[in-house]
């Protein structure tokens, strides 16, 4: 029924909702402005050196607006590694979903997806590891918690192809998991040990190969040529008619 003013419960419920949708995606976007400064701030001066002065002033907001969404520099430095992880599951997710039903082929889309964000966010990178040591206790526990969701998918898609009788019975799965995840980290802490033409994809296919290499059945190795000899696959399309 029309309320005293004319209107309906039904158009206020959509009008708050939509004022709330408003509020959220500018809190998004501020949230996304203070953990951008963060990132360029740190990388360059670390965390002891910045204060939430020189944070507000790098991403044009007010210092009582950063302290609205975060209890201090602790918390921005959480948030920054937190938004990276969620990075991480997503692109995850979405590569390994695309890839289809092979274990193998998910896991290494996995990977791919790991190392593509640590490309892309390498200062994020390079902060969570130069910065975690400084945090508290309670913040490294986040932390590692976040970083145990992201190897999930791994483990699980190695774990499949385990019981599909794909890897060798005496392969460790969580240490296969923990390699990838490790190695897609090194990509953004090392990448420059690498000639300048060797970017994150001949990276993923390199380190994949020498993985699977070592894991695969001998009998499913002709199956995953493409994977563990890419550089000869490459090859053979470039010269095929």
């Amino acid at each position: 029924m029309p309320d005293a003013a004319g209107g309906t419960g039904s158009a206020r419920a959509t009008d708050d909702r939509v004022a709330q949708e408003i509020r959220d995606v500018r809190a998004r976007w501020r949230t996304r402005q203070v953990l951008d400064a963060a990132v360029r701030l740190m990388h360059g001066s670390g965390f002891q050196a910045v204060s939430m002065q020189a944070l507000a002033k790098e991403a044009d907001v007010s210092v009582g607006l950063i302290y609205s969404y975060f209890g201090g520099k602790e918390d921005v430095v959480v948030a920054v590694v937190l938004d990276l992880v969620e990075q991480i599951r997503s692109a995850m997710q979405e590569r390994m979903a695309a890839a289809g039903a092979d274990p193998v082929e998910r896991l290494v889309a996995g990977f791919a997806a790991y190392c593509s964000v640590m490309d892309a966010q390498r200062n994020a990178g390079l902060l969570t590891y130069r910065q975690s040591g400084e945090l508290g206790q309670q913040a490294r526990l986040r932390l590692k918690e976040a970083e145990r969701v992201n190897l999930g998918p791994l483990r699980d898609a190695a774990q499949e192809a385990a019981d599909s009788a794909l890897l060798v019975d005496t392969a460790d799965l969580d240490l296969l998991a923990f390699d990838l995840m490790i190695l897609a980290q090194t990509w953004a802490l090392k990448h420059w040990h690498f000639p300048d033409d060797y970017d994150v994809h001949r990276y993923v296919a390199a380190q994949a190969a020498t993985l699977l290499r070592s894991v695969l059945a001998p009998a499913q190795h002709e199956r995953y040529r493409h994977l563990i000899h890419p550089r000869d696959t490459e090859q053979g399309s470039r010269t095929a008619p």
